[in-house]
């Protein structure tokens, strides 16, 4: 699948967003990309276990809450994931916490029915991050090659019409 393939698919109509990593330090792009996803009137989660809200959007500490919440057909705090086509995640965490991340994700009953776009900002990925997502069967979901949706974000909007 071409990378504008996997940009676009990474985008729904319907689909519930979360940010991991995501940061009230306006400096880091954990912020930024949140910011991002805000601006553009995209429902993102932001997962982060040391705090309770940024950018006005509350904080979830786990992606397994969400994944759950999807599965389970019920809402997340104010995040309207009981209806929901599935989740794309946005990963800024360095690579030990993204394998941690995926781990937790591979834990999960069901995920491969969730999880619908995995994209690895710029420095949240190494070669152990990309053979656990293959691992996964998630691969073709996953974007990386030092794509940022800062980038490329607008170009996946539009080839998914949104």
């Amino acid at each position: 699948m071409s990378m504008k393939a996997k940009i676009k698919s990474f985008f729904g109509s319907n689909r519930q967003y979360a940010v991991a990593g995501a940061s009230n330090n306006p400096s880091k792009f954990g912020y930024k990309i949140l910011n991002w996803y805000v601006k553009h009137n995209l429902s993102a989660i932001p997962i982060n276990p040391k705090e309770q809200e940024i950018l006005g959007q509350p904080v979830v500490s786990n992606v397994t809450q969400i994944i759950k919440a999807i599965e389970e057909h019920k809402n997340l705090k104010d995040y309207k994931t009981s209806s929901v086509d599935g989740l794309s995640i946005s990963f800024l965490t360095p690579p030990p916490i993204t394998v941690a991340t995926l781990k937790e994700i591979s834990n999960i009953d069901g995920y491969k029915s969730i999880i619908k776009g995995l994209w690895f900002q710029p420095g949240s990925y190494d070669q152990e991050v990309l053979d656990l997502a293959e691992q996964l069967g998630d691969y073709d979901k996953v974007i990386e090659e030092d794509e940022c949706i800062l980038v490329r974000g607008e170009e996946g909007l539009l080839s998914a019409n949104l």
